[in-house]
């Protein structure tokens, strides 16, 4: 009837604002894009971020925040973070002072950026690559294959370059097939980007007169090569040639269809030192007292040539092997049918012969290169030393073989090597394109050395 009791015992409440709902996260490059739903009468956000998570944490005291103002959307970005450490958010809304619980914790990565502009140049048995600089990486690594990388997001096992630089070079690659390439970026604490678009090149030989060297697998490089160009030629010496011998005959057509690069010098002793060096009980051959490094490589036998050529093989994967005498003659020749490469006279300082009118006639071997080239870009072919081939001597060409291969057969009983180009201490007769001459696998002599062929794919 209108009567009042006394009053209850007081309580209190405090109205709070309700937690953000809705954060996601986007990682960019040492950064962060955090997004929620914005908060009624919230006047503005924290957003909490560690390297630990914050999921069952209530006092943010000390934990790394960004405040930002209200609005219908709320985004925000941290950045200065670092690339490949995962990182936990949490945001609070904040009005008049108050705060409001913390949102749901979101996790994000930074990463770099895939690389860009990824672009490849083949070469011989290597590929050059180059792509643009990515902000904040401290370096890349070339990944490499036979096999398509398009897809690959996991590069274990596969092949790889590392460079601090935005460029980088594979080598020891095989000629003809194809290569494909990505890039990625890294950061010191070991962070790898996404890849770059995938990229693709076969190595090439280079074309006819280019020259290269094959990457030994134990470091270092082969000797110098030339590519030839393949062809046919007349073999030998017509009867009317002056100082003509008898075994240079008769003459034939030799056709030369296998694609080969030939040793642009004759092989030094610098090159051969270091087949010995890296193989067990390899004999160093004398110089002679002439000296080593770029002067040919003499008092070396048959066999030990071809030891050479099949250490070389084993180091670059590639067939090197001594030359036929048909590929030599047809090298040493180089499109000419006169009896020396530049002519029919001997002249002068064209060669290291006796009365070849150079420093070294009839004393000792020059250092190669010591003359100018043949048309094929062959250094030394005529004189300076003999050089081993792989025929077998017959004092005939009755019967030789007309592709350019080897004579391996009716060799006789004592069978010897033949020997071209002349030496140091021949006669100008000695040193012209069609001399020839034989001797024992065995021998090793100091007017006597030797070049190589590589053959190429097809």
């Amino acid at each position: 009837a209108g009567a009042q009791s006394t009053p209850s015992t007081e309580a209190t409440a405090m109205p709070q604002l309700p937690a953000p709902t809705g954060l996601r996260l986007a990682r960019g490059n040492a950064e962060v894009a955090a997004v929620w739903a914005a908060v009624p009468n919230a006047t503005g956000y924290r957003v909490y971020y560690s390297t630990t998570s914050l999921a069952g944490t209530t006092n943010f005291t000390g934990v790394p925040f960004v405040d930002v103002s209200g609005g219908s959307t709320i985004t925000t970005l941290v950045i200065g973070l670092t690339n490949g450490t995962q990182y936990y958010f949490r945001v609070i809304a904040t009005s008049a002072g108050h705060q409001s619980a913390a949102s749901t914790e979101a996790s994000a990565t930074p990463q770099l950026p895939a690389p860009v502009g990824l672009a490849v140049t083949p070469g011989h048995t290597e590929v050059a690559a180059s792509w643009l600089s990515v902000p904040n990486a401290t370096g890349y690594k070339l990944y490499y294959s036979t096999s398509p990388l398009a897809s690959t997001t996991n590069f274990n096992g596969v092949s790889s370059v590392t460079v601090t630089g935005t460029s980088a070079t594979v080598t020891g690659l095989t000629n003809g097939t194809i290569y494909y390439f990505v890039v990625v970026a890294t950061t010191s604490a070991g962070g790898e980007s996404a890849a770059s678009t995938e990229a693709r090149a076969a190595p090439r030989i280079p074309a006819v007169g280019g020259v290269f060297r094959d990457t030994l697998s134990g470091g270092g490089q082969g000797p110098q090569m030339v590519v030839l160009p393949t062809g046919s030629f007349s073999r030998g010496s017509p009867t009317t040639e002056t100082d003509r011998d008898s075994d240079e005959g008769p003459v034939r057509t030799v056709t030369i269809s296998q694609r080969i690069a030939m040793g642009r010098y004759e092989v030094t002793f610098a090159e051969y030192d270091r087949f010995v060096a890296a193989t067990s009980g390899g004999r160093s051959p004398r110089d002679s007292g002439w000296g080593r490094g770029s002067q040919p490589v003499i008092n070396v036998n048959w066999n030990e040539a071809k030891a050479y050529a099949a250490w070389l093989s084993a180091q670059t994967g590639q067939r090197y092997r001594l030359p036929t005498e048909a590929e030599w003659e047809y090298a040493a020749r180089a499109g000419t049918s006169t009896r020396y490469s530049w002519g029919n006279a001997i002249g002068r300082s064209r060669a290291n012969c006796v009365g070849c009118g150079s420093a070294w006639d009839n004393r000792q071997t020059a250092p190669v290169g010591s003359f100018a080239a043949n048309a094929f870009g062959l250094f030394d072919m005529h004189g300076n030393v003999w050089e081993w081939v792989e025929d077998c001597y017959v004092n005939t060409y009755t019967d030789a073989p007309s592709d350019g291969s080897a004579r391996t057969s009716g060799c006789g009983v004592n069978v010897r090597a033949v020997v071209r180009g002349g030496s140091w201490s021949s006669l100008p007769r000695g040193v012209r394109s069609a001399s020839r001459s034989g001797s024992s696998p065995s021998d090793r002599l100091n007017t006597d050395g030797f070049r190589l062929v590589r053959d190429l794919n097809p």
